[in-house]
């Protein structure tokens, strides 16, 4: 999980945006209390997208509570409780992916940023033995996901399907422990899949000058090698084009679910967050990056 699944804040009405943010601060508050509190660090809003789901898809009883932030003491918070178990399997989830995320850095940087995960990866040991005690099918699709990935990797020339496939494969899965019968788990099966396939690329896709820099993996970076004379803006737009097809699978199947709490933000997620998120990461933050390593290089 990556952290790329956030809403629209202008097009959430005021009391929409409200419950987003309590429910993310409501997921803060159940990892601090389940895991501790520097595992309140592994905080997403992929992992608040998922608790929010889990509350909507299973009609989750919720009230509201004003209490004060663990982390900033001085600032109120509204929380959105839940007795549900949606928190729960949603801090488990955060716990165990930014765990083998830290392996996933250990196995592919440097010298300084293996030693810091390193650091990291012990610091969070306790915090992900609990979190496996207590959801050992999400620990066994985390390491699958990782071992599989690690495998792919060996292939430095690895395309962009089989690259994206256990990331895609890994979300599903977690989608289909959430279902309730078998129509909704084939919905959530579907959904998962894009969605995860969806969340592999515009990482890939947001790292792709960085990662071509440093000649780090990455499937796009392989798919243009060969392809010199393209301009930046014709490889952002292949990105986009493979994005916005993987989102719209990702999207068909979400319009399925019977939703029947927190639907206008799910919405707002799926359907304006992604196509967001794309032209940020693709053409906004891009141009600006390319602009900053022009000036650098014109500077030495």
């Amino acid at each position: 999980m990556f952290g790329y699944l956030r809403p629209v804040k202008p097009e959430l009405k005021v009391r929409e945006y409200e419950t987003y943010k309590s429910a993310y601060c409501g997921l803060c508050r159940y990892i601090g209390m389940d895991y501790g509190i520097i595992s309140r660090l592994t905080l997403s809003y992929d992992c608040t997208l998922l608790a929010m789901l889990i509350m909507s898809l299973k009609n989750e009883s919720v009230n509201f509570s004003q209490k004060r932030c663990v982390l900033n003491p001085l600032k109120k918070c509204c929380f959105c409780l839940s007795g549900g178990e949606s928190y729960r399997f949603a801090g488990a989830v955060s716990v165990i992916m930014t765990y083998y995320k830290f392996e996933d850095i250990i196995l592919d940087s440097g010298f300084f940023k293996k030693t810091a995960a390193k650091l990291l990866k012990l610091l969070f040991y306790r915090s992900h033995e609990k979190a496996k005690k207590a959801y050992p099918e999400i620990e066994e699709i985390a390491k699958t996901m990782v071992t599989e990935q690690a495998e792919i990797e060996k292939n430095k020339n690895a395309g962009i399907d089989p690259s994206a496939e256990p990331t895609a494969t890994a979300v599903s899965r977690l989608c289909m422990l959430i279902g309730s019968d078998d129509d909704e788990i084939m919905i959530l099966r579907e959904f998962g899949y894009y969605l995860g396939r969806w969340i592999y690329l515009i990482d890939a896709a947001d790292d792709y000058f960085k990662d071509k820099k440093s000649s780090s993996f990455n499937p796009f970076v392989n798919k243009f090698k060969k392809n010199e004379e393209l301009d930046n803006l014709e490889i952002s737009d292949y990105c986009n084009a493979t994005l916005n097809h993987t989102a719209a699978m990702a999207v068909s199947a979400f319009n399925l679910l019977n939703l029947r709490l927190h639907k206008p933000i799910l919405e707002n997620i799926m359907n304006l967050g992604l196509a967001y998120m794309q032209r940020k990461c693709l053409f906004i933050d891009k141009r600006k990056y390319l602009e900053r390593s022009d000036a650098n290089e014109r500077s030495v």
